[in-house]
């Protein structure tokens, strides 16, 4: 991990963001006393502190439940390099995936070995999660900030342990969510290229379980252009390129369609399958925020949560695209529970489960100005 957050630093602080409201100091919240409400003119939902991490969590990424209802998540601990000059740790940690049980008790599921890591870099950066019809656990290693080889992760679980892992795809540019349907994958892709005018051409590709042979793991073919792409290349999207990151969160959703984030428009954008997953149609279905960041669907509502990391804010969307704001805070250290950099949202009954990710990117327009201590998860209390 050694000089990784740095390298994450240069590379977003040189991008063009195009924006031009100021950042808060740490620890300041806006100076009005007005209770914010959402677009349905009720107050907003108030975060509370649902877990203090170690050290070992300081960038809890994305995550989902498993079969038993605990919460799985990454923590690829890029905020290493400058916790440790700030003063707030002693030593790098190792990238982990840590457990939630239901009774909200912590525990380390898995810690990278150094067999596990990337064999350029010499790290692994876990990103996006989800569980396949197999029973095993897929994650994403996005390799691009580290200068190794971006791939999929298969992690093999027998009897509730970790056996194995085992690379079944490489060959990605940018890879940030994951999401299975029957037995296809779905990964989104937030950097491909860009366009002559300099517009960001992101994507989603499609693998089939059939696929994934860890002897000889599926190879996606460098993005060219739009006309010479991977057969694997499900859908493209060209989006504003202020930011340059555009497909990002991803989910399906009861009604069998794939939604994808679009993280620099702050829009989220449906395509329609057919029951064999052959796309139909690709639409805009909302947008409205800043800086969309993980997203995910929910049984039990009927809608999709998710996070806008620059706002400091957690959304849900009702199945007609109808946008509602339910938490939003100023800049804070997430130590009352507040979003600190909120990353993706795990559902778990009537909970928003907020995973604090913490990153700041040096943007005008990005409420969060600095990866600091405690490392928190938060929860709201859904009304629904």
């Amino acid at each position: 991990m050694k000089h990784l957050f740095s390298i994450l630093t240069l590379v977003i602080l040189t991008l063009n963001f195009g924006c031009n409201t100021k950042s808060k100091s740490k620890n300041t919240e806006s100076s009005t006393t007005e209770v914010k409400a959402n677009t349905k003119g009720t107050a907003l939902l108030t975060p509370r502190l649902l877990l203090n991490l170690p050290e070992t969590f300081n960038s809890p990424a994305s995550g989902d439940l498993d079969s038993e209802g605990n919460v799985i998540f990454t923590s690829p601990n890029l905020h290493n390099e400058v916790l440790i000059k700030a003063g707030f740790m002693q030593k790098p940690a190792i990238p982990t995936i840590g457990k939630i049980d239901k009774n909200n008790t912590l525990s380390t599921w898995y810690t990278f070995k150094p067999e596990d890591m990337d064999v350029k870099s010499g790290t692994v950066v876990p990103f996006g999660l989800d569980f396949g019809p197999d029973g095993n656990t897929y994650v994403i290693d996005m390799q691009l900030w580290a200068g190794g080889d971006s791939r999929i992760i298969k992690i093999t679980v027998e009897n509730g342990e970790v056996a194995k892992l085992e690379t079944v795809v490489t060959g990605l540019s940018f890879p940030n969510g994951l999401v299975w349907k029957g037995n296809d994958l779905f990964i989104s892709d937030t950097v491909l290229g860009e366009t002559e005018d300099g517009k960001q051409i992101s994507g989603v590709y499609k693998v089939n379980i059939d696929e994934l042979n860890a002897d000889k793991p599926l190879v996606i073919s460098k993005f060219v252009n739009l006309e010479s792409k991977d057969a694997h290349l499900f859908e493209t999207f060209i989006s504003s390129g202020v930011l340059k990151f555009g497909a990002n969160g991803i989910t399906i959703a009861g009604d069998g369609n794939l939604y994808t984030g679009i993280m620099e428009d702050g829009s989220v954008f449906k395509t329609t399958m057919d029951a064999d997953n052959n796309k139909i149609a690709t639409s805009e279905f909302t947008k409205g925020m800043i800086a969309t960041d993980g997203l995910k669907w929910d049984a039990r509502s009927n809608k999709f949560y998710i996070t806008d990391l620059f706002a400091n804010a957690v959304y849900s969307i009702d199945m007609k695209g109808n946008l509602e704001l339910l938490a939003e805070n100023g800049n804070t250290d997430g130590a009352d529970g507040k979003l600190d950099g909120p990353g993706e949202v795990i559902i778990r009954g009537n909970e928003a489960i907020v995973l604090n990710f913490d990153a700041a990117f040096g943007a005008p327009n990005m409420v969060n100005t600095t990866p600091d201590a405690p490392y928190t998860i938060s929860v709201l209390d859904l009304k629904e």
